[in-house]
């Protein structure tokens, strides 16, 4: 899968960041992710094993898009499976009947909401693994990358206290930032976006702010992640170092040897 090799990319430079001897290191519980995932379904109460996703193994694009209309856990997560199990054909349609549109602009309503309930942070988990499923198809992240806007409306999801849809928005960010040169341009415009909408000094002040407020080990490895692929993805040398010293210039450095 696309977005598993870039990941495994992404986290191969880790121990380099900063282009420092010492190797950094975390102790990580990869079930901590899935453990929180299964928390939240448990507190919205028990539910039947065919009620917990539509059942869209066959569905045409057409139904997806009219089901999409329709914001529900139980739809996204049978949509999640349909774009997982899709061909090229397939994929193609459905992006241009605006499948991706209307997923993020749920995004966006969802995460402008808040998460004041278990059932709306659910909400969002389920529909950003939708758009997490189309990136990690050849013609969903190429369609992505080939149209300007949408990287920017997913960072727009950002604007919410659950930090499990934050940890998804920066895992797509590297993503694309390791994935090619114009997805790293799509990338840091859209952190040059977001820092203008929120009247910050800096464009990588929010990855900064959260790395600095967050005891959440997952996603401070994510983070920086987020990092090095940024300061990676770009092959010029000077731009790295550039881009490298930017992220000294926001406390960087203090960070992690506090983290070690």
């Amino acid at each position: 899968m696309i977005l598993r090799l870039i990941a495994h990319r992404c986290d191969s430079f880790l121990p380099a960041l900063l282009g420092r001897d010492k190797q950094f290191t975390m102790s990580i519980k990869k079930e901590g992710a899935h453990k929180k995932w299964a928390a939240l379904k448990e507190k919205l109460g028990p539910q039947d094993t065919d009620q917990s996703e539509a059942n869209l193994e066959n569905a045409e694009p057409e139904l997806c898009i009219r089901l999409l209309q329709m914001p529900s856990v139980v739809n996204y997560s049978g949509l999640k499976k349909r774009l997982e199990n899709s061909d090229d054909a397939w994929m193609v349609q459905f992006l241009e009947l605006c499948g991706l549109d209307l997923l993020l602009e749920a995004l966006d309503r969802l995460s402008g909401r808040g998460v004041a309930r278990i059932s709306d942070a659910l909400l969002q988990l389920t529909c950003i693994n939708c758009v997490r499923a189309v990136m990690n198809s050849h013609r969903g992240i190429e369609y992505i990358v080939s149209n300007e806007g949408y990287v920017r409306k997913l960072f727009q999801a950002l604007d919410t206290t659950n930090v499990m849809v934050k940890k998804q928005v920066f895992e797509l960010l590297a993503a694309l930032c390791i994935y090619s040169s114009d997805g790293h341009g799509l990338a840091l415009d859209a952190l040059d976006h977001y820092k203008n909408v929120k009247n910050q000094q800096y464009r990588f002040s929010v990855i900064m702010n959260e790395l600095s407020n967050t005891d959440n080990v997952p996603y401070m490895v994510t983070l920086l992640s987020a990092i090095n692929a940024i300061i990676l993805g770009k092959e010029d040398l000077r731009t790295r170092t550039q881009i490298r010293n930017e992220f000294i210039g926001l406390q960087l450095l203090d960070i992690l040897d506090k983290l070690r």
